[in-house]
């Protein structure tokens, strides 16, 4: 049976390629945003006895408008079942779109780390010597952690000794260091024989190294010298030191006034570009933070070598990060899950391959015109619930010392501020030990409770009809629908984030998923949310797990 609609189905392999559209009974299509093309279903009339050449693990399933040849959908096969009843002998084939590549590959990256709590003592020159995590001593205020270094009372000094603290996340992620620095620090007393230092060093060997800061305890208060790029990429910097060193001629400590403590500690390791060269240039590293579109540059660069990073779109963001380490292994799944916390008005998705054999990949900005213009006839429903609004939300999240914190939000919701009496709802956000700081963690608690001040117009809007594309001026069928926003007439009305100013009996959504069935003739969408599924229950469960066992 061949399909009722101008699609073309090719089946790829090594061994072979052929097009199957006439042998085929069914097709299923379906992509989300974020995400891009998700997963594709067709049921083939085929002998169980024999094993195509075109059908396999990993083989590749295009599905082309057979008007003008252009891509509906592109993606690779996983499960090939077979099954045979009173419908004949049929082969279920099940692939899935680029985005299931951004689960491929999970490693340890680090992008910005605040390195308290993962120091080690190490170049033990002088045993008695003390380090710590805590206060300044000089400060009776201040409740900031500093990483202090200290030679106690009664010990005795000679040339050079010291107290050395390292860092070896970059050089556990396979890494180099970028940029090292802490924002300040302080000394017991003003003293030149005594200095404050950070070093990098390759692997962690004392024969060689580079000073990225040192300072004199000759500054009352403590000094602050420029900040420094470490430069010697080529060197393969990949281990920091943060040290205190006595440079006189010796001599026992006479009160307990010899110590330094750091604040502020920053390190970042180098990024790739989204085409897939490590930039070792000084400029590149100007900022103790990272933005959201670098880190996806980087991921294109470093570990999806199946999207065509070099072609992609990537929307600038703003919002800068200061915390972003995957010490104990990421994919690149979770970690643009992670930036989206925390820049909610972005999105990205992989589309079709291009000749090399590369997805379309893009990180932008969510639209803000409308796009498509539709109505209810061929069928609408509308699951929305006031369950969704929140008015306080509270973010966990892990410090540079690697203590858990809480960071409360609060907005203003209308329906909730004006419910008799006054409603509080709040809601709560992990982001886990892997991504966080203060301004982070206020951030992504903002974002979330932004989306959460109006109950969504969402639903289910099927689509059986060619509707009109305001992007491109013409009329498209349903298999041609892309991410956008849709104005629905025939639905009352609500206020939300996405309506427009006047109520004139018309809801603007977000489409954030489509699935097309020929059997249907027709793509169902989802607006605003996704709409409940067994699926998407289940990854929310594995998500939550994961949270609970950082």
């Amino acid at each position: 049976m061949s399909l009722p609609i101008p699609l073309s189905i090719k089946l790829i392999t090594s061994r072979g390629e052929r097009n199957v559209t006439r042998e085929t009974r069914d097709l299923v299509m379906r992509w989300t945003d974020p995400g891009g093309y998700a997963s594709c279903q067709i049921a083939l009339d085929r002998p169980l006895t024999l094993q195509p050449d075109e059908v396999a693990y990993y083989g590749n399933l295009l599905v082309h408008d057979g008007r003008h040849g252009g891509i509906v959908w592109d993606g690779r096969l996983e499960d090939p079942g077979r099954s045979a009843g009173a419908q004949g002998q049929v082969w279920d084939l099940a692939a899935v779109g680029g985005q299931a590549h951004t689960r491929d590959r999970t490693v340890p990256l680090i992008y910005v780390d605040q390195p308290l709590s993962n120091l080690d003592r190490v170049d033990n020159a002088t045993p008695g010597a003390y380090d710590s995590v805590g206060t300044d001593p000089a400060s009776t205020s201040s409740q900031e952690q500093s990483l202090i270094l200290q030679f106690p009372e009664g010990i005795t000094l000679v040339t050079n000794s010291r107290v050395v603290m390292r860092y070896v996340g970059i050089q556990r992620s396979g890494q180099k260091v970028a940029r090292v620095d802490h924002a300040s620090w302080d000394a017991g007393r003003t003293d030149s024989a005594f200095q404050v230092e950070v070093v990098a060093r390759t692997d962690g060997s004392l024969a060689s190294g580079e000073v990225a800061r040192s300072d004199n305890w000759n500054t009352a208060g403590g000094g602050s010298s420029p900040r420094r790029i470490v430069t010697h990429f080529n060197s393969g910097r990949n281990t920091i030191e943060w040290r205190a060193i006595y440079t006189g001629v010796g001599g026992k400590v006479g009160n307990d006034a010899h110590w330094a403590s750091f604040n502020g500690l920053i390190v970042l390791a180098t990024r790739w570009t989204a085409a897939g060269a490590e930039q070792l240039t000084a400029a590149t590293y100007g900022n103790n933070f990272v933005y959201a579109h670098e880190v996806v540059a980087d991921l294109l660069g470093r570990l999806l070598t199946s999207f065509d990073g070099a072609a992609a779109r990537i929307d600038t963001t703003t919002h800068p990060i200061d915390q972003l380490a995957y010490p104990d292994g990421v994919d690149p799944a979770r970690v643009l899950d992670d930036l989206l916390s925390m820049e909610a008005g972005y999105t990205w998705r992989a589309w079709e391959r291009n000749a090399a054999g590369r997805y379309r990949f893009e990180w932008v900005a969510l639209p803000t015109t409308v796009r498509y213009e539709a109505d209810v006839t061929d069928g609408y429903d509308s699951t929305g619930s006031a369950d969704g609004l929140y008015n306080r939300v509270t973010v966990r999240w892990r410090d540079s010392k690697g203590k858990p914190r809480t960071t409360t939000r609060t907005a203003t919701v209308p329906a909730l501020d004006n419910a008799t009496p006054p409603l509080i709802r709040q809601g709560a956000i992990d982001l886990g030990a892997d991504v966080g700081s203060t301004a982070d963690a206020q951030r992504a608690g903002d974002q979330w409770l932004a989306d959460r001040r109006w109950a969504p117009n969402g639903g289910r809007l099927r689509i059986a009809r060619p509707i009109l594309d305001l992007e491109t001026g013409r009329m498209v069928h349903p298999w041609e629908i892309r991410p956008g926003l849709i104005r629905v007439r025939g639905v009352l009305p609500r206020t939300d984030a996405l309506n427009a100013a006047s109520r004139d009996g018309v809801t603007i959504f977000r489409i954030v998923a489509s699935e097309y069935r020929v059997s249907d003739g027709a793509a169902t969408l989802e607006l605003d949310s996704y709409a409940p599924s067994t699926s998407r229950m289940l990854a929310t469960a594995q998500t939550k797990l994961r949270q609970i066992r950082r």
